[in-house]
């Protein structure tokens, strides 16, 4: 870490803040590249994400496709015209052959965009459908969110044979309360590309995820699709007030590393064990960057992460 770097950066930080309306402040902050330090192990995740906001960001700054996605009479040729207009408008000095490819990229992105809007209706899943997905996944079948290993309740009530829905547990991780409702720890039928960006009901885009991780993934598809600051304050009976991530901050990055990431090595991954969500710096809140990925045995949170589910009350919405 170059201390002098980070200095530099915050002080543009609180000048940006000081004079968050002030468009001199803003363009100052935003010559400066975000420090490998402040972006943590998982920036790759976080630049990632952001790179795909911005790009649907671009792609919609050409054409809205709110006309296409209302007039099935329009097609992929209408979309390519403007597209096709725009690219020859800005880079007039490219060679004509590369503008077209180029901007037949972005119209086939787009088109993409389109299509999943066109297709929203969520098709049944059907009996046969779910004894097929239960059967790939023996022969411990988990949530492929977060690893969580399915009861025999769960697994009853989602093939049929009964309507029981498993108990309420007593104790819940504080980071991701799983259990404080019944319906929490069923088995869903998740949808890995959402039916609204496309996604086809199909066993190829089809995964067995508890309750919880489903509602928290619900449509969105990458970190900041949710608002960038944490859900409240918990009070833990053994840590004291600990800052509350939002949820799909804890599920994103556990679901999308998918291991143990203990700094003295462990080789568990997400298709054998629940996975967990815990501090790499034990005195930061879970904030993206601070966040880390531990199997059971590694979790510096293993002794205090397990709270009654009346003591979330306050801060995680029933």
């Amino acid at each position: 870490m170059q201390p002098q770097e980070v200095g530099e950066f915050f002080a543009e930080i609180k000048n940006a803040l000081d004079n968050n309306w002030s468009d001199e402040a803003l363009k100052s902050l935003a010559k400066y590249t975000v420090p490998d330090v402040i972006a943590g192990n998982h920036g790759w995740l976080l630049r990632g994400d952001l790179s795909t906001v911005w790009g649907r960001w671009f792609i919609e700054s050409l054409v809205d496709l709110a006309p296409f996605e209302l007039d099935p009479a329009l097609t992929i040729g209408h979309l390519h015209v403007p597209i096709l207009a725009h690219v020859n408008a800005v880079s007039p000095q490219v060679p004509m052959d590369e503008r077209k490819e180029y901007a037949r990229i972005l119209t086939r992105f787009a088109w993409q965009l389109v299509s999943a809007r066109r297709s929203r209706r969520r098709s049944a899943i059907g009996a046969a459908l779910r004894e097929e997905l239960w059967a790939l996944g023996q022969p411990a079948p988990r949530c492929y969110l977060c690893g969580f290993e399915f009861g025999g309740e769960a697994r009853d009530r989602f093939l049929g044979i009964s309507k029981s829905s498993p108990p309420e547990t007593l104790l819940v991780d504080f980071t991701r309360p799983r259990g404080v409702r019944s319906a929490q720890l069923c088995i869903e039928v998740d949808h890995v590309v959402p039916v609204a960006e496309g996604g086809e009901t199909g066993v190829g885009n089809l995964r067995l995820a508890c309750g919880w991780c489903n509602s928290v993934k619900n449509r969105y598809t990458n970190i900041y699709d949710v608002i960038p600051w944490s859900v409240g304050i918990f009070e833990h009976p053994a840590l004291g007030p600990i800052t509350q991530p939002q949820p799909l901050w804890i599920l994103r990055t556990v679901a999308t590393r998918r291991r143990c990431e203990a700094p003295e090595g462990c080789t568990l991954r997400i298709e054998e064990t629940e996975l967990f969500a815990g501090p790499r710096n034990q005195r930061g809140a879970l904030t993206p960057v601070n966040v880390a990925v531990y199997c059971e045995q590694h979790d510096p949170w293993r002794l205090d992460r397990w709270v009654g589910p009346k003591r979330l009350a306050s801060v995680v919405a029933e």
